[in-house]
């Protein structure tokens, strides 16, 4: 029996890197997933990668930054599953393009590519799941973040500012959506993705650079450790938290 046995998930992202991971962990857990998804070859993949496993998931493609596309992927949601009592917004947009690029070499295009999927791709998602979350007795929003936000990350402006927006969003919804019985929490990864990993051989001194300023000496992986770390905040031991922001990092961000 798995601690999310019965529950119905939508992850944003879901086919690829800490969406995979997440995905992965809840369908172990018992949670019938939804992936919502941009790439149709990722997507069928990882569908079939859950299933394989005799575990319930459906990919439905997605481009988050289009509200008709999330008003889409809701209903074929509910219509299969009959509701929604997870949501998870991992879908991002960024690009290595706006990796390492100063305040001044980015441009429009690309900060409206970041907006469009982390801050107003969670909105729609956010807004559109809300009447189905309020029915549900086990309510929960998890948003994917990040360091470089909180940091203020030099050569990551237009990332580190959607996060931050969507981190603000997140408590603003926790404050208002409490009286309907939905929690909505943060939760910032350090993960070894492929594509985090394909970056990191591309700019070695760099990435080891990185490696040292995480405490425990190891990035995470994105199932076992931040898909685990996902599990409990929208499972009930975490029914009382709500509002706040986990970093899931192996101690690369430490305050007091």
């Amino acid at each position: 029996m798995g601690v999310l046995d019965g529950r119905v998930a939508i992850v944003t992202g879901g086919a690829r890197g800490v969406g995979r991971g997440i995905s992965l962990a809840f369908a172990k857990e018992g949670a019938k997933v939804a992936i919502a998804e941009i790439n149709e070859e990722t997507g069928p993949a990882t569908e079939a990668e859950i299933r394989g496993l005799g575990l319930e998931a459906t990919f439905i493609p997605c481009d988050v930054s289009k509200r008709d596309h999330v008003e889409r992927t809701v209903a074929t949601t509910v219509a299969a599953y009959g509701g929604v009592d997870i949501l998870v917004n991992c879908a991002t947009g960024a690009r290595p393009a706006t990796a390492f690029r100063s305040f001044l070499e980015h441009t429009d295009e690309q900060v409206g590519i970041q907006l469009g999927v982390e801050v107003w791709g969670s909105f729609f998602f956010m807004q559109t799941c809300h009447p189905y979350l309020a029915k549900s007795p086990h309510a929960r929003v998890l948003n994917i973040c990040s360091m470089a936000g909180t940091e203020r990350a030099a050569g990551f402006m237009i990332y580190s500012a959607a996060k931050e927006a969507l981190r603000a969003m997140s408590g603003v919804a926790a404050r208002e959506w409490g009286a309907d019985g939905i929690n909505v929490n943060v939760l910032c990864p350090t993960a070894a993705t492929e594509a985090t990993m394909r970056w990191r051989e591309e700019n070695p001194e760099v990435a080891a650079a990185g490696l040292k300023s995480v405490a425990l000496g190891r990035f995470g992986d994105a199932e076992r450790d931040i898909g685990r770390a996902a599990v409990f905040l929208v499972g009930d031991d975490a029914g009382f938290i709500t509002g706040q922001t986990l970093m899931v990092d192996g101690g690369a961000v430490i305050h007091a």
